[in-house]
């Protein structure tokens, strides 16, 4: 017989993807029987429906670098945490996303008998391509490296989303004595197999403009489409306006502010393209794919790191090198405009049978979490 577990889940900086990936496993735990309490950043409260707000313990309000040190030094936090935990002790504890305070949890954990599970995202990068990530963070990647190795101390079950992911894993971490599973990136279902040709009618660049998303392929494509009067709708997403003044130059390029957005809005946008730019120059997978996969949008890619294993060349979407010329990207944008009808079926179609909610009944099982009879 399987009793009733309580189940933590959550993530403590904010991204807006990592709310789909919690809620979506969430969901699965509540269909199999179990209780389920959400970990987020104040951050992420915008984006909660009610029910689940109503079950999330907030903790801090971590957004990026200097976020994240200020609520780790915060006893507060490391307080509520406790707090809660002792009111309603964990069975399981599955926590998406680096933070600081992870391993402050995944210790309480250990001591505890409560099994931690931590999804990892990024699992280390190549020395060699931290200068892509520029600035600051190039250098913090070393600080985030050398703490996950720590988490991954504590770790019970680490999980990775990519073929690409679980090879630098294997590279990183040799001597990991916990289990490590393939489990794919796994999203709330917030899209549909509808596709309207007539209304998709942008290119889009999901943004913060990061180095390593490649913007600089965006600016490249605005350029030769003004360049060659192609008429290109071409936008970039971003919660905040562009510190780099080259993006508001651009005629054919608009900044499209999603501050604040919840799903619904930020999905009508990607409904409204008729493809998503993803000119990365690094990635371990992309869960920007996957949510354009989810609205039934295809995508123009570069072929770096994890991205081949779901962008099937003139199935889903069109590869390009991460090098290649500004008039391939556009060649690859006019064959996705060319073949929506067929390319939009297919990436739905992806999408559901490999990387929606529904999937996670399958996995639950191998973090320990069965059904209750």
């Amino acid at each position: 017989m399987i009793i009733a577990m309580t189940v933590y889940v959550g993530c403590l900086q904010f991204s807006p993807t990592f709310k789909s990936l919690c809620c979506a496993f969430g969901k699965a735990c509540e269909s199999a029987g179990h209780s389920v309490k959400y970990l987020f950043s104040y951050e992420y409260a915008h984006l909660l429906p009610k029910k689940i707000k109503e079950n999330t313990i907030f903790i801090g309000s971590s957004k990026n670098i200097s976020s994240i040190l200020k609520d780790a030094i915060d006893h507060r936090n490391k307080s509520s945490i406790l707090k809660v935990f002792a009111e309603d002790p964990p069975t399981h504890i599955y926590l998406q996303n680096f933070h600081l305070l992870n391993s402050f949890i995944a210790k309480f954990a250990r001591k505890n008998n409560s099994l931690f599970i931590y999804h990892v995202h990024e699992p280390f990068v190549q020395n060699c391509y931290k200068p892509i990530y520029k600035g600051v963070h190039q250098y913090w990647l070393y600080f985030f490296e050398y703490y996950q190795g720590k988490l991954l101390e504590q770790t019970d079950i680490a999980i990775v989303s990519s073929r690409f992911a679980s090879k630098l894993f294997d590279i990183r971490y040799p001597r990991f004595s916990g289990e490590r599973l393939m489990i794919p990136l796994l999203f709330e279902d917030l899209g549909s197999s509808r596709c309207q040709k007539q209304t998709r009618e942008y290119v889009t660049f999901v943004g913060p403009p990061l180095p390593a998303k490649g913007p600089d392929k965006l600016l490249e494509i605005a350029r030769y489409s003004s360049r060659h009067s192609l008429g290109l709708k071409l936008q970039m997403t971003s919660r905040a306006t562009p510190r780099d003044s080259r993006f508001l130059r651009e005629k054919d390029l608009r900044i499209l502010s999603t501050k604040g957005f919840d799903d619904v809005a930020f999905g009508e946008i990607i409904q409204q393209s008729y493809t998503v730019l993803a000119p990365f120059r690094r990635a371990t997978q992309s869960a920007t794919i996957i949510g354009a996969f989810m609205y039934g949008t295809p995508v123009v890619s570069s072929k770096v790191g994890g991205l081949p294993e779901v962008v099937s060349q003139g199935k889903t979407g069109y590869l390009l090198g991460v090098d290649a010329e500004a008039s391939l990207w556009v060649k690859g944008i006019d064959y996705i405009k060319e073949n929506l009808t067929r390319l939009s079926g297919n990436c739905r179609k992806y999408f559901v049978k490999h990387h929606s909610e529904k999937n996670w009944s399958k996995y639950l099982p191998d973090l320990k979490i069965g059904g209750v009879e």
